[in-house]
Order: C-alpha cells, then structure tokens, then sequence
C-alpha cells in the first residue's frame, strides 16, 4: 500500500481566515489539476495564523459547526482528495476549552475527527488547553497519526502512535527562526525513531513577532528526505510513501520494536 502526499508551504494571513481559506482553496486546486495526489497537508493554525493572541477567543471554531472546516470539506469533496490542517477549536465557552487542533477531512467531504496538540509551546499555554489524547485516523491507505509542532520534539509522542499501529504520521507546524536545524534533525529523528514515513508540512512568513523558514519535508522510515522544500517561500512538494517499506525494514534491520524493554521504562512516567 502506498499514499502519495503533498505538503504545502504557506503563509496564513493573522487574523483573517476567509483569506486563509481561499489561500488553501486555491492551493488544492493548482495541485490538483498538476498532481496526482492523495492526501494534502496544510500547517498548524493555517485558518488563523499563528500570533493572534486573544484574538483566538473569537477566532475558534466549533469542529461541528465551523465554517473553514465546512469550505474545505467541499473542496475535499470537489477534487475527491484527503486534505489535513490546523485550525483553533472552540470545544465550550470557557477560556479554557479552546484548542490548537487539526482536522482530517476525507474525499467525502465528511470530517473524520480532530487532534488536539498536547505539547503547547511557550505562549500558547496562555490561549490553549492542551490536549489528552494521541489518536489513531483510519484512512483507505492505512492508520495515520497527526503531531503538532512542538510535539515533534517528544520522542514519546510519536512513539505512542507507532505502538498503536500507525503506518504513516503527518506533522503540521509553525516551527519559527532560527530554529531550521532543530526542526530538520527531530522530524528525520521521529522517522527513524519508529521505522515510519513522515510528511511534515511548516509555514513560511511573518506575523507579529515570529519569522518562519518552511523546509517543509517528507520523510523515508530511515530518516532519509525524499522531497522538501527549505526555501523560504510558498509553495508545494509531493511524494509516495511506501508503507510496506515499514513492515519490511522492521523484520531486517530496524528491529526497535522487538528489542524495547518496555518493564525498564517506567521511569518515563513520571
């Protein structure tokens, strides 16, 4: 089984999700009518930017009634293509039920759940609650789990998807300046941490105070780049996981997950 994924590399207007959404609409289509892809995969907040501050409040959605989720579940629909993005989710009126989430909408148009990051990076704690769970999305290509940014950096996060059966993880990011080198060693690290392919898409731009690089990249199950994309510019790159690859390297060489001594760990937990 194989998904041909395409990570796109934009820079969200702060602020102003109808021009966010028309950015992405627009994006889908140039794609698709130039590739043949399965899946795309927008950054983290692409609907809202990332700077907003107490903006979020307003700017948050209800998964179930939001309208950027709605506009892209046609164009899902229109083009038959899976696409994931980031968006702030609204889940109560509380301050503290706002989120920093992505959504999988599938070529139904139907819209098959949200990941709410869990690992919220500095200011963020101070609009978002963080999230609980690590879950599994079913997708005709196999089981894909979703990581958020900051999440990368956890070893454990992309491990927890991995022990559930993950045969892909998409990342979606607004990794900001100077950070370039960290954001390219953890996202080849989590591949071959777990013998898995990534595609990982991170914005480009500027909002407030924040520049950030791209280099959006998809990754092998070795850690090795297959395409990326390090200019600092908007734009696109495609490529075809091979997820058998996975099954295949874990019974040579890459035997982690026969090896682990999961009894020594529990230390991790505290």
């Amino acid at each position: 089984m194989s998904v041909r994924v395409c990570c796109v590399q934009m820079a969200p207007k702060v602020g102003d999700v109808k021009a966010n959404v028309n950015k992405m609409t627009a994006f889908v289509d140039e794609i698709m009518r130039k590739e043949a892809v399965d899946m795309i995969i927008f950054p983290e907040l692409a609907t809202s930017g990332y700077e907003c501050g107490d903006a979020f409040i307003d700017l948050a959605e209800y998964a179930e009634t939001s309208v950027s989720i709605q506009s892209m579940c046609k164009v899902a629909k229109q083009y038959s293509v899976h696409i994931v993005f980031g968006f702030p989710e609204r889940q109560s009126e509380e301050r503290k039920g706002l989120f920093n989430s992505c959504v999988y909408v599938n070529p139904d148009g139907h819209a098959c759940g949200t990941y709410q990051k869990v690992h919220l990076f500095n200011l963020e704690r101070e609009y978002f609650s963080h999230g609980k769970q690590f879950p599994i999305f079913n997708t005709p290509f196999g089981k894909m789990g979703i990581l958020i940014c900051w999440d990368t950096a956890f070893p454990e996060a992309a491990r927890m998807y991995s022990l559930q059966g993950a045969d892909f993880l998409v990342i979606r990011s607004n990794w900001e300046k100077p950070y370039e080198d960290d954001w390219d060693l953890a996202v080849s690290a989590r591949a071959l941490d777990n013998c898995i392919p990534i595609a990982a898409a991170n914005r480009v731009g500027k909002d407030k105070s924040l520049a950030f690089f791209g280099h959006s990249r998809i990754i092998g199950p070795t850690g090795k780049v297959l395409r990326s994309l390090d200019q600092d510019t908007e734009g696109y790159i495609t490529a075809e996981l091979d997820l058998n690859e996975s099954k295949r390297l874990r019974r040579e060489y890459y035997t982690f997950f026969n090896d682990r001594k999961p009894e020594l760990y529990t230390g991790l937990t505290n």
